[in-house]
This record gives structure tokens, C-alpha cells and sequence, in this order.
């Protein structure tokens, strides 16, 4: 049986490189970590590391989404470890320009289509 999914958007099949870093560091690119997307939409992302997340844990994230970069601040809200011994986070997004919020939304309409 399939747990009951609470999202309010539907998320996207991506594969995209994700880079998590401290969320006061005052450079973003000070990374801490990589992982990859699994899905996103513009209120989250599921993706897949090597090591695991504390939920409730707030990290930025800056995504690679073809030629552009997000940047968001991201709230850890699960993570289940797989049976390759890696890690899968669901992230809900805390903080988000909206630019950001456009660049997903049309990527999300491109990788649709």
C-alpha cells in the first residue's frame, strides 16, 4: 500500500547535480555535499546523496537546472535510506526568489512536454 502523498504539487522525473551547503554561509558555494534531483517542483525536491540528512535540518541548496541555478534554503522533511546504501531526502522549500520559483516551473513545462 502506497503511503499517502501530501503534496500539493505533482513532482517531475529530474536528474540534475545539487549542491547543499550551510544556509548562513555567506558563500554559497562553500559546498558541504553533492547529491543528485530525483523530482522536483517549485515547493520541493526529493534527491538522492551518500549521506544522510537530519530531518528537520535546514540547508541551501543550489540546482543545477541546465544552464541555470537555483537557489533555495530548504527544509529536510524525510529521508529513507536505499538498498545501495545511499540516502533519499524529500526537502520542502523555505526560501525561494521567484525568478527561482519561474526557472522551475519552466523547466518542469519543458521536461513535460
Amino acid at each position: 500500500m502506497m503511503p499517502y502523498d501530501r503534496r500539493s504539487a505533482r513532482r517531475y522525473d529530474a536528474g540534475h547535480l545539487i549542491v547543499e551547503s550551510d544556509p548562513i554561509a555567506m558563500d554559497r558555494f562553500a559546498a558541504l555535499g553533492m547529491g543528485v534531483t530525483l523530482d522536483i517542483n517549485e515547493h520541493g525536491v526529493r534527491i538522492q546523496n551518500t549521506k544522510p540528512f537530519t530531518v528537520g535540518d535546514r540547508w541551501r541548496f543550489s540546482i543545477a537546472l541546465g544552464d541555470d541555478i537555483v537557489d533555495v534554503i530548504g527544509r529536510v522533511v524525510h529521508v529513507t535510506q536505499v538498498l545501495n546504501g545511499s540516502f533519499e531526502s524529500g526537502v520542502e522549500f523555505l526560501e525561494i526568489a521567484g525568478s527561482d520559483i519561474r526557472k522551475i516551473r519552466e523547466h518542469v513545462i519543458r521536461r513535460a512536454s
